[in-house]
This record gives structure tokens, sequence and C-alpha cells, in this order.
């Protein structure tokens, strides 16, 4: 290509006929070179700072994880210490909530107590006017009963009062209750900070904790990669792209990834890349593996492979 470049600098006129050209239609085989990465590959991180006072000694055996395994575990004893006395402060409020419930109750009996004292004035007070109108009583008496009525009226109203505010105090008790339970939810979660866990059963990378070292928050811990989703990164040629359903560079279509002791394992295309490397005049292309025979190929192996047209 680079004799193609120079001879169209100096003027030449050339013929590109003797440049091989490949039929639609015609079934090609190639090899390519490639290399085996983890489809589904994650850094497992520290969420906070602390000591390590735990690790896990089957991962560190086998590297192997289930998820949820919990891989490194960090100094708790202040988060565990916050986390109690906010459970202690939320068993406060809760008795605190039990508290008013119980005035309430007490204020509503108080109301039927000073409304049934108030029938009963009521009924004195109109056989006083009564009495007062046949000339039995004074009017003096007649004063001091009207003045048991009011009073009466005004304990009745009280005791309304009484009640409204044990209601509004119940309402404080149970937000503070709300904002304590919330606490308690934000200390676990600090808890549950300090512990490493597997987000996905899988195989770790790089995971060489010991215990007594101090770590930052953000610092990785170890990478995890599912070991039954592996691809095949390689790159082919723009001339081969240009033909690519003569030599099965399509997305969709098989292959043979080949190891080192001749073990073949299917794979498929999955990804053609769009954007042509200026100096190679490769493109990137990506094959995903078998499931069943992607677990027993290692990561970074080189590999060759083999396309399969469509027409094979």
């Amino acid at each position: 290509m680079f004799k193609c470049h120079f001879a169209f600098a100096l003027g030449i006129t050339m013929t590109f006929s003797s440049v091989p050209t490949y039929a639609q239609d015609t079934a090609r085989t190639i090899g390519l070179a490639g290399t085996v990465v983890a489809k589904q590959k994650t850094a497992l991180s520290y969420t906070t700072r602390g000591c390590i006072t735990g690790v896990s000694k089957s991962a560190l055996s086998t590297g192997r994880i289930s998820a949820g395994d919990i891989l490194v575990e960090l100094d708790n004893r202040a988060a565990t210490l916050a986390l109690k006395s906010a459970q202690a402060r939320v068993a406060d409020l809760q008795a605190a909530v039990e508290e008013r419930d119980y005035a309430i109750i007490v204020a509503t009996a108080d109301i039927s107590r000073m409304k049934e004292e108030q029938d009963f004035v009521n009924r004195d007070f109109e056989r006083t006017r009564i009495m007062f109108q046949r000339g039995l009583v004074n009017e003096t008496t007649l004063d001091g009963a009207e003045r048991k009525k009011l009073d009466a009226t005004f304990a009745v109203q009280r005791a309304d009062e009484a009640l409204a505010r044990a209601v509004s105090a119940k309402s404080r008790a149970i937000n503070a209750l709300e904002i304590a339970e919330l606490d308690v939810s934000a200390r676990e979660l600090d808890l549950d900070a300090l512990l490493v866990r597997a987000p996905f059963e899988g195989i770790l990378l790089n995971f060489e904790p010991r215990i007594g070292d101090c770590v930052n928050q953000g610092s990785v811990a170890a990478e995890i990669y599912d070991p039954n989703h592996k691809s095949v990164e390689t790159y082919v040629f723009v001339d081969q792209i240009v033909n690519a359903k003569a030599f099965g560079i399509v997305v969709g279509s098989p292959v043979n990834v080949i190891r080192i002791n001749g073990d073949t394992c299917r794979g498929m295309f999955t990804l053609i890349g769009t954007e042509v490397n200026l100096e190679s005049q490769n493109v990137k292309t990506t094959i995903d593996l078998d499931p069943d025979c992607a677990p027993h190929i290692f990561l970074n192996e080189a590999v060759s492979i083999e396309t399969v047209p469509e027409n094979h």
C-alpha cells in the first residue's frame, strides 16, 4: 500500500487489476489471532476507610466466590457502637410514643367525665331557674347555679384542649421516632460499608488483603469476573470487512476458537468495529465464546480464530 501511495505522489499511472478481488458468493475461511478477555469484569473497592480485621480464607485459597460472600472485613467497633446508640434512641422514642398514647386515653376519659358533670350541672341549673321563676329561691341561688354551669362548660373546653395537645405531642413523638429509625438505617449502612461483598459468582483477581493493613476509601480490593462469559478481541483488515459475508465476518456469524493445544471452542461475532486504524488499516472485532467451554480458557490467552462463512 505504501508503494501505491509513493507512485501516486510521483504522478505515475498504475492499474489495480493485480489487486485480488473476492466474489461475494465465494466462501472463504480465514485465520485470525486474538486474545481472550472477560466480558463481565468488575473492580471491588472499599467504600470507606479502615483497617482490615478479617479476610475470607476460602477466597484467598481458591479465588472462587459466590454472590454475597464476604471477602474483607474492616474494623467495625465504632460503627457497632454508633448503631447500638441509635437503636437505644429508637427504643426510648418508642416508649415516648406509648406515653403519648396513654395521655390521649386519659384526656379522652377526662372529656367524658367532664361532659357527664356538665350534663348534671345543666339539669341542676334548669331546676334552679324554674324554682326562681316560681319564687322558691332567690337570685343569689340562681347566680350560683349559673356559675357552676359556666365552670362545667369551661372544664369541658379545657379537657378538649388537653386532648388536642396530647394528639399533637404524639404526632411530634412519632416524627422523632421516624427520624431515629432513619438514623438506625444510616448506621446499619455504615456498618455494612465495612464489608466487601462479592456482587456475583465469579473468580477473583489481584486479591491480596492482609489483616492489619489500613485502606482508604475508593482503593481497589480485588477484581472479579464471570468465567462463563468470555470473549475474544481480534482485528480484521478493511478488505475483509468489505467482503464480510464471503469471509464470514458478520455479527452473528459462527467461528472456531482454537487454543494452542488444539482444543476448539465455538464462538460468534458480536461486534464489528466502525473505526479503522490509520496505520494498520485494521478494525477491532469481538467474538463471544460459548459458555460451555469458556470457563476452560484462560484470560489473556492467545488463541487462533477460524471463520465459518455462511455457505459452509
